[in-house]
């Protein structure tokens, strides 16, 4: 189906459509109906004229696409007493025709309507100086005019006042009796929504049929091709007020349905509040509002009620677990070129696993990456877990694969884990390689420290290996966050020396500092008990402290200490939409997963970046060391000025930092950080503290510089001596030969 974006001619009515003929005389449309006027069309008309002798209407067909329009766009209520039979139009040339018949069903007016609207009758309706005008003055209950007015001299301001707010000589502000609602005779409404006064007590009233007795014909060509027109005759006078145009064109009903395909199309979940506020509207009608396209449009339940039947149409079974179900089956839209796995457990499990052989591809040839889990994404009870990596050549956020399940158990992370390997064999040819298993492969993972997580990817490596139990397993290869385990440190009820004690585990030197650490908290804190349990399990402090872990040196260097590319990679996704359902969630992760890869492919082939700033590993960390440092000089300038009403008595402080090499770890640490005044006075806290955390910063840029270059240094050489191998090997081959 193709949907265009203009508004066709046929669509507007134009004056010179009109064609009218009428005269004295009765003029035949068939042998038993006669007419004193005839109309030419070529659009429907809602409000159709009628006559006592009896009005007809010829619409020219030609082209269009639903003829039923010429019917169905008419605002008036049809039906019994009805009939249908067959007869010959002589007005067309004696053509065979089918006659159908039908009865206005007049309007419901509120039982405390105003006379005028009780006795009204019509023949036609003029929008512009229709009833409904009066009638919407009338019920509006915010009815002021605001004028301003000259009072002259010795004039009583109270008794002006009393008539000005209406309270004077008996009037009040309660509801009056004059009602001018007018309901089409279809709706449902058993009262009046306005108040109404009856007696002494304020009351709705209740709406009653004002009944017609205008018969309407419809005249179709049974070969329409060959006679494209079709006619409407009404006879009789409408004997109540025109009704309100509820009922949307057939046309504008087609063209708003385009809309909600298109708008479908781009978002996959479309609401009416996307449409109203996106461009759409102007796109495809020229306006800006729905209730400036037909005043039908002025209710926002029908947008609301063709979205839900498209909806419906797209997704049969829905956007839930049973929608995933239906369109993983029949493979719709290549479904299963992304949903690779759907797996149900006795226990209620449900797993699902998006990713492609591109993703697994690119997963395995990375050496460490990052595991999280989604709460925000997914309505419902199912979560998202995203397997995430940021890659420096490309400087993008990559996920490699996305689980969604409702379980987040050691079980259930065990069976996503299994999954994921399996995947990765049957997609890639290769089964997954792991550093301290194999030798070569992955040799980090970097996660939030949960225990269930944690120890369901020990279960998976077990399966892999079992000459190790799961907790050595994650000595060898889990790392934790540390962004996490500090702020659950600053969570807690614990005194700061308590703190400072937990913070310090992770940078003791060796396994006895570390109990002693322990040994000192508890000692402190009596209800650090639980804690002190948990953390001194071998792997959970492994994965904080590098004195612990069986992590190579340089992997642990290279590696990341916390899951901010896991978040960044939510925050990501989450723009998209929260809260989703789980088609959607679906699908806007396929798109997302394919915008990446693909702005990875044309970066390998044409060079052509996805940013042109630089961010890579250094330039990132020195605009954070920038951000921090622009955080601290915030309360500098108030000091400053503070300082100048003190006198010029403030020493001027030298900073003094003394930098050590330890050529064991190649790392540059600060063996000591002294600072003085030229006086040997102390200086003010505050501004020490600052100029300390200056410093720091300072040198952590000169440290990651240094590490930069040392990583280039240790790959040159790693080049270097694969190539006095190759050399010494071709040598070997040329002696033998000799």
């Amino acid at each position: 189906m193709s949907y265009t974006n203009f508004v066709n001619k046929e669509d507007i009515i134009y004056e010179e459509d009109l064609v009218s003929e009428e005269d004295n005389t009765e003029i035949y449309i068939t042998k038993n109906i006669t007419v004193k006027t005839i109309i030419h069309s070529l659009t429907p008309l809602e409000y159709p004229p009628t006559s006592e002798e009896g009005t007809a209407i010829i619409y020219h067909v030609e082209g269009w696409q639903n003829i039923e329009m010429a019917f169905e766009d008419v605002q008036y209520s049809m039906g019994l007493p009805c009939g249908q039979n067959k007869t010959t139009c002589t007005y067309l040339g004696d053509i065979a025709v089918i006659k159908k018949d039908r009865t206005c069903h007049g309007v419901k007016i509120c039982e405390f309507a105003d006379p005028e609207l009780r006795e009204m009758e019509h023949k036609s309706v003029d929008p512009n100086s229709d009833l409904r005008l009066r009638m919407s003055k009338e019920l509006s209950t915010d009815n002021v005019n605001y004028n301003t007015f000259a009072i002259k001299e010795n004039v009583d301001l109270n008794l002006l006042q009393q008539l000005l707010n209406g309270l004077y000589e008996g009037e009040t502000d309660e509801p009056v009796n004059n009602c001018y609602s007018v309901f089409s005779n279809s709706t449902k409404r058993i009262y009046c929504p306005h108040p109404h006064r009856s007696e002494n007590t304020i009351t709705q009233g209740k709406l009653m049929k004002k009944l017609c007795e205008v018969r309407f014909s419809k005249l179709i060509p049974v070969d329409i091709k060959s006679c494209p027109f079709v006619i409407l005759i009404s006879k009789g006078i409408h004997t109540h007020p025109p009704p309100p145009p509820n009922q949307v064109p057939v046309t504008i009903r087609t063209r708003l349905q385009e809309l909600i395909h298109q708008a479908n199309n781009d978002n996959t979940d479309v609401t009416p509040t996307h449409i109203i506020t996106g461009n759409l509207i102007k796109t495809y009608f020229g306006v800006e509002y729905l209730s400036d396209i037909h005043a039908s449009l002025n209710n926002t339940d029908r947008l609301r009620y063709y979205i839900d039947k498209i909806q419906k149409e797209i997704h049969p079974q829905g956007q839930g677990l049973l929608g995933v179900v239906y369109n993983y089956s029949r493979n719709i839209n290549n479904f299963r070129d992304y949903v690779k796995r759907l797996e149900f457990f006795e226990d209620e499990h449900v797993i699902i696993v998006c990713t492609t052989s591109e993703q697994l591809n690119e997963w395995i040839k990375c050496k460490h990456f990052q595991i999280d889990l989604s709460f925000k994404r997914v309505m419902g009870e199912i979560n998202e877990f995203e397997i995430n990596y940021y890659s420096n050549e490309h400087n993008l956020i990559l996920t490699f694969a996305r689980v969604f399940t409702n379980r987040a158990t050691t079980i259930a992370y065990q069976r996503i884990f299994r999954v994921l390997f399996d995947l990765v064999l049957q997609l890639t040819g290769s089964p997954p390689q792991f550093k301290h298993i194999h030798g070569s492969g992955w040799n980090c993972i970097i996660a939030d420290l949960d225990y269930a997580q944690a120890k369901g990817l020990g279960l998976a490596l077990n399966e892999i290996d079992n000459t190790k139990d799961w907790e050595e397993h994650l000595v060898h290869i889990f790392r934790s966050c540390l962004v996490h385990y500090k702020r659950k440190i600053r969570e807690k009820g614990y005194n700061d020396i308590v703190k400072n004690k937990m913070i310090a585990l992770l940078t003791a030197e060796s396994e006895s500092a570390i109990n002693q650490v322990f040994d000192d908290i508890q000692a402190i804190e009596e209800n650090a008990a639980d804690w002190i349990t948990f953390y001194r399990q071998k792997w959970v402090i492994a994965s904080l402290n590098k004195s612990m872990s069986k992590i190579a040196n340089d992997v642990w260097i290279t590696s990341p200490d916390n899951t901010n590319v896991a978040e960044s990679a939510h925050a990501l996704s989450n723009r998209r939409g929260r809260d989703l359902k789980l088609l959607t969630a679906i699908l806007h992760g396929q798109k997302l997963d394919k915008e990446r890869f693909t702005t990875i492919y044309v970066h390998q082939k044409y060079n052509i970046p996805n940013k042109g700033r630089d961010k890579g590993l250094i330039s990132r960390n020195v605009m954070s060391n920038k951000r921090n440092a622009k955080k601290l000089t915030k309360v500098v300038p108030t000091k400053r000025k503070q300082n100048e009403h003190t006198g010029s008595n403030k020493k001027t402080k030298t900073n003094i930092i003394e930098i050590e090499e330890n050529d064991k770890e190649n790392i540059c640490t600060i063996s000591s950080r002294k600072i003085k005044t030229r006086n040997g006075t102390e200086g003010d806290d505050k501004e020490s503290e600052f100029t300390l955390k200056l410093s720091e910063l300072e040198f952590q840029e000169r440290a990651l510089a240094l590490r930069e270059r040392e990583l280039i240094l240790r790959e040159k050489e790693a080049k270097i001596r694969e190539m006095e191998l190759s050399l010494a090997e071709k040598e070997h081959v040329l002696n033998s030969t000799k």
